[in-house]
C-alpha cells in the first residue's frame, strides 16, 4: 500500500497531471471561454476593437432568419426519431434474432460510417436532385416525362438522408447493449402472456433507457448543429438552418460578423447543457441493470417465417444506405456532364490527376488524418485510463470535459479556435496554418474516440496493473506493458475511426483552411459548388475507396494480431462504443 500511495503522489505523476490539465484547458475550455468573450467584441479576432453587447440583442433576429432556428429544431427531432428507430431495429435484428442477412448489417453500417455526412449529401444530390439526378433522368427516359419523381433537395430529402446516416452511428452505440440483453426476461414476459412486440416494447426498450437517452441526446445535439446536409441539400431549396446561417455570417459579410456567430453558438451551448440536465433528472435514482447472475442468457429469437421480412428490411437498408449513394457517385464520376447517361469516360479522373492543387490537398488530408487521428486516439485513451483509475468525481469531471465539443457545432468550434488562438501572443502564429486546423478536427472527434476508449477500458480490471506493480514494475511500465498491450486493437480502431472522421469533416476545415491548406472534403465541396460535379464525384470515389481499403487492411492486421495473441495466450480487448458517460445511477449497464 505504501508503494501505491507513493506512486500516486510522486512528483512525476503530479507534473503529468498538471500538463494534461493544461492541455485540456487549451484544447477545450479556453476556446469555449473565448467564444463567450467574442460575443462582446466589435471586431474580428485579429483586428483591434471595442466591447459591445449588441450581438446579444440580434440573436433572435439572426437565428430565426429564413426559419433557421425552427428548421434546425424540426430536423433535430425528426432525424433523431427516425435514425434511432432505424438503429434500434437493425441492432435488434442483428443481435437478438436469426433473421436472414443479419450478418451483413454490421459491414453495411461500417461502410456507411466511412462515408461522411458531406459525402453522403453530395452522393444523394447526384442521385436524386430534380434536375440532373440519376434516378430522375432514368425515370424520364423510361416514362417519357419531363418532370421529376423524387427531389432530395427538399424537407423530406434532408430528413431521410440525415436519418440514414445518423442510424449508422447510433447502431454502433446500441449493438453492444442489445447483445447483452438477458433472454430470461423475455421468457418470463412470454410466460405471463405477452407477445413478442409487447415484450420488446415493455421489457427490452425500458432496460435500454440509459443508452437510448444518451443517443437521443447526441442525436438532438447533432441535428441542431447539422451543417453538411442543410448546406448541400437545403441551400438550393432556400431552407435556412442554424449552422449554415452562422457560416453565412462569416462568409457573406465584410467584415465577418464574428460576434453574431458567437452569440448564436452560446445559445446552442445552453440548449445542450439543458438537454444533459433533463437526461440526468429522468435517469436519476433508477436502476437499469441488464446483466444478472448465473441464469443470464443471451440466445436469440427464432423468427420462423418472419425471417424473410427481416431479411427484406436488411436488404432495403443496404440498398438505401450503401448501394444507391455509392453507385450514384461512381456513375457520376464517369459522366461528362450531370444528367448525361451516355458517353461515359475517365475524363474526370484525368482532369483530377492533372489538377496541380490535388497533391497539396491529399498531403494536407493525410497529415490531418494520420497525426490528428493518432493524437485524438492517444489523448482519448489517456483520458479514459485516468478517468477509470481516478475517483468517481474526478473521473466524471474528466469525461464531462471531453464532451464539451458536443456543445459547439463544427463551424462554431472553428470560430472558438480562432478567438482562442488568434488573440494570444505566441499562439497567434498558429492562425492560418494546418496546425490550428489539426487542433480543431482533433477536438471535433474527441467525443467519439473517448467513447471507444471508455468502452475498452471498462473491460479491464485494475488488478492487472496492480499485479505488475507488485512484481516490481513502475506505474508507467505497468501501463505500457499491460494496459496498452491489451488495448492495442481498440487503440488502432480508434485511430482508424478518428482518421476517417477527420478526412470527411467539412465544417471546421471550410472555415479555417486557406488555399494552401484545403482538405479533400473542402475540395470536394468546392468542386460540387462550382458545378464541377464530375471531378467532385471522382475525388469522392477515390476517397471512399481509400477508406474502404484502409478498413480492410486494419481488419486484416487486427485478425493477425488476434491470432498471434491467441498463440501466446494473451487476451486482447476488442474495440467498441459505449454511451457517453453522463451522470447515471449506480447499477446501470450499457
Amino acid at each position: 500500500m505504501r508503494v501505491f500511495r507513493a506512486a500516486r503522489t510522486s512528483p512525476g505523476r503530479a507534473v503529468g497531471v498538471v500538463l494534461l490539465g493544461l492541455l485540456l484547458f487549451l484544447l477545450l475550455l479556453w476556446p469555449l471561454v473565448m467564444l463567450g468573450v467574442g460575443t462582446f467584441r466589435t471586431s474580428s479576432p485579429l483586428v483591434p476593437g471595442g466591447w459591445s453587447a449588441d450581438a446579444l440583442g440580434r440573436v433572435d433576429e439572426e437565428a430565426t432568419r429564413n426559419g433557421a432556428l425552427r428548421n434546425s429544431a424540426i430536423l433535430a427531432v425528426l432525424s433523431t426519431v427516425l435514425g434511432v428507430a432505424l438503429a434500434v431495429v437493425l441492432a435488434f435484428l442483428s443481435e437478438r434474432t436469426d433473421t436472414w442477412l443479419r450478418r451483413l448489417i454490421r459491414p453495411m453500417v461500417l461502410v456507411s460510417v466511412l462515408i461522411s455526412p458531406a459525402f453522403y449529401a453530395i452522393a444523394y444530390d447526384l442521385l436524386a436532385n430534380k434536375y440532373t439526378g440519376t434516378l430522375n433522368v432514368a425515370a424520364q427516359d423510361l416514362l417519357g416525362t419531363d418532370g421529376h419523381v423524387v427531389n432530395v433537395e427538399s424537407w423530406p430529402g434532408i430528413v431521410c438522408v440525415s436519418s440514414l446516416h445518423a442510424s449508422a452511428f447510433v447502431y454502433l452505440y446500441l449493438v453492444g447493449p442489445f447483445r447483452a440483453l438477458d433472454r430470461t426476461h423475455e421468457e418470463a414476459s412470454a410466460a405471463a402472456g405477452a407477445g413478442r412486440w409487447r415484450t420488446f416494447s415493455r421489457i427490452n426498450l425500458p432496460l435500454l433507457t440509459p443508452i437510448l437517452s444518451s443517443v437521443v441526446l447526441i442525436g438532438l445535439v447533432s441535428g441542431l448543429e447539422s451543417f453538411d446536409e442543410p448546406l448541400i441539400l437545403g441551400t438550393p431549396a432556400d431552407l435556412g438552418f442554424l449552422s449554415p446561417r452562422i457560416y453565412d455570417l462569416l462568409t457573406e459579410h465584410n467584415p465577418p460578423r464574428y460576434a453574431d456567430a458567437s452569440a448564436i453558438a452560446l445559445g446552442l451551448a445552453l440548449v445542450v447543457v439543458l438537454l444533459a440536465v433533463v437526461q440526468h433528472r429522468v435517469l436519476a435514482r433508477r436502476s437499469y441493470t441488464i446483466v444478472t447472475g448465473k441464469s443470464y442468457r443471451t440466445d436469440v429469437w427464432h423468427l420462423g417465417r418472419a425471417r424473410i421480412l427481416g431479411g427484406a428490411f436488411v436488404a432495403a437498408y443496404g440498398v438505401l444506405a450503401v448501394l444507391l449513394p455509392l453507385g450514384s457517385v461512381v456513375f457520376a464520376s464517369f459522366q461528362p456532364f450531370p444528367g448525361v447517361v451516355g458517353d461515359l469516360s475517365t475524363k474526370n479522373y484525368t482532369a483530377l490527376f492533372n489538377n496541380p492543387e490535388i497533391p497539396g490537398v491529399v498531403r494536407t488530408t493525410l497529415l490531418l488524418a494520420v497525426l490528428g487521428g493518432l493524437a485524438a486516439a492517444s489523448l482519448s485513451f489517456l483520458l479514459a485510463v485516468l478517468g477509470a483509475r481516478a475517483g468517481r468525481r474526478s473521473g466524471a469531471v474528466l469525461r464531462g470535459v471531453t464532451l464539451l465539443p458536443l456543445a459547439m457545432p463544427g463551424v462554431i468550434a472553428a470560430i472558438a479556435m480562432t478567438w482562442a488562438y488568434a488573440t494570444v501572443p505566441g499562439l497567434r502564429e498558429l492562425y492560418g496554418t494546418v496546425w490550428l486546423l489539426m487542433i480543431a478536427v482533433v477536438v471535433a472527434v474527441l467525443p467519439v474516440t473517448v467513447q471507444i476508449a471508455s468502452g475498452a477500458i471498462a473491460q479491464l480490471h485494475r488488478e492487472l496493473e496492480d499485479a505488475a506493480r507488485i512484481a516490481g514494475a513502475t506505474a508507467l511500465r505497468a501501463l505500457l506493458t499491460v494496459t496498452v498491450r491489451l488495448l492495442l486493437p481498440s487503440l488502432l480502431s480508434g485511430w482508424l475511426l478518428a482518421a476517417i472522421l477527420i478526412t470527411g469533416n467539412l465544417d471546421a476545415p471550410l472555415v479555417l483552411s486557406g488555399s494552401g491548406t484545403r482538405t479533400v472534403s473542402v475540395q470536394t465541396y468546392l468542386f460540387f459548388n462550382d458545378q464541377n460535379q464530375g471531378q467532385s464525384a471522382a475525388l469522392l470515389t477515390l476517397t471512399v475507396g481509400a477508406g474502404v481499403l484502409l478498413g480492410l487492411v486494419a481488419a486484416a492486421v487486427r485478425a493477425v494480431a488476434r491470432r498471434a495473441a491467441s498463440r501466446r495466450n494473451v487476451p486482447l480487448v476488442e474495440p467498441g462504443l459505449v454511451a457517453p458517460e453522463q451522470p447515471l445511477p449506480t447499477g446501470v449497464s450499457a
